[in-house]
């Protein structure tokens, strides 16, 4: 999979107002929401998403999220033409492929493949992911999730069938816990 990675942006112009995207654009963090920021159709202005600057229409892609001991987040990629200012489920019926670490507000957290069906969804890893790779072959609808410290195989959406441009979606879900997460 190596072979494939690419260096990962974020797009500074998609961020929910609170999301504060580096100035090199490979980490965000948490802020006060900024509300001389244009609304503009990139943007999210209902959910703390982010979206990666480069739209991947083909090809086999691979990058890496640092998340470090953040107990809430999301990532994967969405669909080019996802609802960014209404309610959204994260499923990809809506265009989302995403796994995401909830924080249950009591010492305890789950993972979930954030599916079409609530019953296949929760995932177990062997151990808690620090960084987190996303592997996606746009070619065979395929988006696949890995501990990237040991690359245990964490989940795989298939059969996507995207016909459209995808890009890399990051949710840092600030409201639990406001440290900075990196691409790497």
């Amino acid at each position: 999979m190596k072979d494939t990675e690419v260096k990962m942006t974020l797009d500074p112009d998609t961020a929910y107002p609170c999301l504060w995207v580096s100035e090199c654009r490979t980490s965000v963090q948490v802020g006060n929401i900024r509300p001389t920021l244009p609304n503009n159709p990139e943007r999210f202005t209902r959910y703390n998403i982010v979206l990666g600057a480069e739209a991947f229409t083909s090809g086999r892609h691979y990058w890496e999220v640092d998340v470090g001991s953040k107990t809430a987040w999301g990532l994967g990629v969405a669909r080019a033409s996802v609802n960014r200012k209404e309610e959204i489920s994260l499923c990809p019926e809506d265009g989302f492929w995403t796994l995401v670490l909830r924080d249950n507000g009591d010492g305890t957290s789950e993972y979930e493949a954030c599916t079409d069906s609530e019953e296949e969804g929760l995932i177990y890893p062997t151990k808690r992911p620090r960084r987190v790779g996303v592997y996606l072959d746009y070619g065979r609808g395929e988006v696949s999730f890995y501990n990237a410290e040991d690359m245990d195989h964490l989940f795989t959406f298939y059969d996507a069938k995207f016909k459209e441009a995808v890009f890399p979606y990051f949710n840092p879900w600030p409201i639990i816990n406001k440290t900075r997460v990196n691409f790497v």
